[in-house]
């Protein structure tokens, strides 16, 4: 009986170990909290998502809303060189039947050029031990 005990200990002290930290079993990325403004054609882009894909890591985003946006999640983006994405949506003035029993919201479209985002050349470096504030004005 001790037997079973002690192999049952056993057990389940390895899937709390597997539990713990990462799959992979490499270390978590260091991050930063990255915040800034983000302009089109001298305009604050009123709602859209920013998107940070590291060239090491995973993928951080967040919402840009009335012209600002802050990434804190898990600690923000992970440090170093990152390709940026940026997506500006505008209300159409029109109202979208959404689902089941007539509910609507706003219309609205994405106003940003694919160079900002599907097509984006846009990059910034995020560095540690810091909040990095970082800008952009479009145009």
């Amino acid at each position: 009986m001790r037997f079973y005990l002690y192999m049952t200990g056993i057990c389940l002290l390895g899937v709390f170990q597997l539990g713990c930290g990462n799959s992979s079993g490499t270390p978590a990325p260091v991050r930063a909290i990255v915040a800034g403004q983000v302009k089109f054609n001298e305009k604050s882009i009123q709602s859209g998502q920013i998107t940070f894909l590291p060239a090491k890591g995973p993928v951080a985003m967040g919402p840009i809303s009335e012209g600002t946006y802050r990434i804190d999640w898990k600690g923000g983006v992970p440090v170093g060189e990152c390709k940026v994405e940026i997506l500006g949506y505008e209300d159409t003035g029109k109202e979208i039947i959404v689902g089941a029993g007539g509910k609507t919201e706003k219309e609205t479209r994405q106003v940003l050029p694919a160079k900002y985002n599907t097509e984006s050349t846009l990059s910034v470096t995020v560095e540690e031990g810091q909040e990095n504030q970082r800008d952009f004005d479009l145009k």
